[in-house]
């Protein structure tokens, strides 16, 4: 048994020193590759901002409470389509869309017995809201591949670009028993933001066909959001600045491989 196995070995690594053998020829000639992922994805949640203390002024009353607020980006599902060329086996230029979703999760309780019931009444329609959203990172970089010809191919990737985001990360109200609102945080922007983002990955891929792969990797999608760092009056802007925040995720995706052969187009 221990012989069979010493002469299998010995016949493959015979194939791939071989100039002549298929192998020799595969790993000597690097052809052009384009491949093209379609893929989803699960990111976590992450905390935004918090004021401890704002007050908030009932404007029928007169009568003042105070909220401690909260605001995260909340767990959702995102999904991506990507272009990645090699020139070589190692070194690929990658460009990407990326759903993140940045949801948002707000909580709000009472930090003092209440003064007025309708802040009771809006401090509870924060806590039940939640705000969906739509944000993409558009990004372009680098993925080294330890080895285009194998099986399993570890990978990791480095991108940069911007963040498209048509939510504002400020913008806060509460709701009373009547429907009305009250304004709590405004926004001057309220339209759609663009902000810097980062991706850093790990990941590999596995064979599954001549022409396909499955893509299995995780994320640090690291974007820029405006944190609220204080309170203020209601109804303004709060003061605020940019943060970098992680949002890690898990990616699984299809490759669809195209490769440049000699006379040929992909």
């Amino acid at each position: 048994m221990l012989m069979r196995e010493a002469v299998a070995v010995a016949l493959a690594a015979a194939c791939l020193m071989i100039p002549g053998s298929p192998l020799a020829a595969q790993r000597t000639a690097d052809r052009p590759i384009l491949i093209f992922t379609i893929s989803g994805a699960y990111l976590d949640d992450v905390g935004l901002w918090s004021v401890s203390d704002q007050p908030v002024t009932d404007p029928a009353s007169g009568r003042t409470d105070h909220f401690a607020l909260t605001r995260n980006v909340k767990r959702t599902i995102g999904a991506g389509f990507s272009g990645t060329y090699y020139k070589g086996s190692h070194l690929g230029i990658t460009a990407e869309a990326f759903l993140l979703g940045l949801g948002y999760d707000d909580t709000c309780r009472l930090v003092a017995p209440a003064q007025a019931g309708l802040n009771v009444d809006r401090c509870n329609s924060i806590d039940e809201r939640e705000r969906s959203a739509a944000a993409v990172a558009l990004t372009t970089g680098l993925i080294y591949r330890v080895t285009g010809d194998e099986f399993i191919s570890p990978f990791a990737r480095v991108a940069a670009g911007i963040l498209v985001n048509n939510q504002s990360p400020l913008r806060l109200f509460g709701e009373d028993s009547n429907g009305d609102e009250l304004l709590i945080y405004d926004d001057e922007n309220t339209g759609t933001r663009l902000r810097p983002a980062f991706v850093l990955g790990v990941g590999t891929t596995v064979a599954a066909g001549r022409a396909y792969q499955i893509r299995w990797e995780v994320r640090d999608n690291i974007v820029g959001i405006q944190k609220i760092t204080g309170p203020v009056t209601e109804g303004q802007v709060p003061p605020n600045e940019t943060r970098y925040k992680h949002i890690f995720s898990i990616n699984i995706g299809l490759d669809v491989i195209l490769e440049r052969r000699p006379g040929r187009r992909y």
